[in-house]
């Protein structure tokens, strides 16, 4: 009696480990970060922007804004016969992004060794993540077979390279976006209505009524 009864414990326990097996991942889309330069020539006689570096502050500006991340480092060459028109370059190209939309506390300076060179560029650098699709095979395995506990391998992958070629931000793909300010004055308009006792919700005009028309006929 007691084998038996230790034969089923040891049943039951190898039944319990295979239902409690973790299942293989399925593919999906994940991205690396990348470090993005651009550069953008300055000559030593140059009078204010060109419309080819104006053209390039614009590019990156978009760039930046659509998938940079961290801050935008603006570099000038030290010890090259441009420095100087290189850093009047750098004043202009700060405005020109701030007028773009960029925050004055994203965009950073720095410069860089240019060893003597009589013109050497301004590099615009900052990181952006490239979206990496999962390899896909090419077969398939016996589907009919049982499979407890576990996925067919190909399940998923067209639609995490999908996911990865579409994606506008591939950093989504890594980690949530942080959330936006709250709106402080909406916030303040609703504790001041609920502390006289009115109506917290929003007011809506006769337009966004949800009446059904008294025009159509049964």
């Amino acid at each position: 009696m007691n084998l038996v009864f230790k034969s089923l414990m040891v049943a039951g326990a190898l039944v319990v480990a295979g239902c409690a097996s973790a299942p293989e991942p399925r593919p999906r889309a994940t991205a690396a970060a990348e470090t993005v330069r651009v550069s953008m020539e300055v000559s030593a006689i140059d009078n204010g922007l060109t419309w080819n570096q104006i053209d390039v502050i614009e590019a990156v500006a978009a760039e930046y804004k659509a998938r940079g991340h961290g801050p935008l480092v603006i570099s000038y060459p030290q010890n090259a016969g441009n420095a100087d028109a290189a850093i009047g370059a750098i004043a202009e190209a700060r405005t020109r992004l701030y007028a773009a939309g960029l925050d004055w506390r994203q965009i950073s300076g720095g410069a860089y060794e240019a060893g003597g060179r009589i013109s050497a560029p301004v590099i615009f650098s900052f990181t952006r993540y490239e979206a990496i699709a999962p390899e896909c095979s090419t077969t398939w395995t016996d589907m009919a077979r049982v499979r407890p506990n576990e996925t067919w391998p190909r399940f998923g992958c067209a639609t995490a390279n999908n996911l990865a070629s579409m994606v506008a931000d591939p950093r989504d793909l890594v980690a949530p976006r942080t959330m936006d300010a709250p709106d402080s004055a909406r916030r303040q308009g609703v504790l001041d209505n609920y502390r006289r006792g009115q109506s917290t919700a929003s007011e809506r005009s006769d337009r966004e009524s949800g009446a059904v028309s008294s025009s159509v006929g049964n």
